[in-house]
């Protein structure tokens, strides 16, 4: 039989020597948006960051063939730290945000923390791609489809000679 003192001894014991769990180290930027060590940018439930194109044969757009919009602070803060030519609106990232309740409503769907996606982005600005990574339930696969849809074009940054694809890696956290 163990006796309660030792017990006491081994579970102090063992909280002295067990690891504590590490967090994402962030960085604070200006305008509330912040900066993850794994490159990513974080705002509010999203993270976002570019990933490496696989094709480079793809169309390309000069800055002659797109209209450019001014960009808020958020927006150039956002263009600089993903260091992409394209950038969805500050309104666009708060309604991915604001739809992170629907995207999370059923059972099986609130069994998921987050939902990691690839966007693709063309050489207009549009969203022609988008890859789920990870297994999710059909339903959550639909309400996800149901908002990248509704997600306005991107906007070009500004002093690019050439616009071409980008692909974005969006996780969406559960609220």
């Amino acid at each position: 039989m163990i006796s309660p003192k030792f017990l006491n001894y081994f579970v102090v014991a063992l909280l002295f020597l067990t690891p504590l769990v590490r967090e994402n180290v962030v960085a604070q930027v200006p305008n509330g948006v912040t900066v993850a060590d794994e490159n990513f940018v974080v705002y509010n439930n999203l993270r976002l960051r570019t990933v490496e194109n696989v094709s480079a044969t793809s169309k390309v757009s000069t800055p002659s063939d797109l209209i450019f919009f001014p960009l808020t602070p958020l927006e150039d803060n956002l263009a600089k730290e993903l260091n992409s030519h394209w950038i969805w609106s500050e309104t666009t990232l708060e309604q991915i945000n604001s739809y992170s309740p629907f995207i999370f409503r059923t059972k099986k769907s609130a069994k998921n923390e987050e939902v990691k996606v690839l966007l693709q982005v063309n050489s207009s600005g549009r969203l022609n791609g988008v890859k789920v990574l990870g297994k999710v339930d059909k339903g959550l696969q639909e309400r996800l489809d149901y908002v990248l849809r509704k997600l306005p074009d991107c906007k070009p940054i500004p002093g690019h000679s050439t616009y071409g694809t980008q692909t974005f890696e969006l996780v969406i956290k559960k609220q």
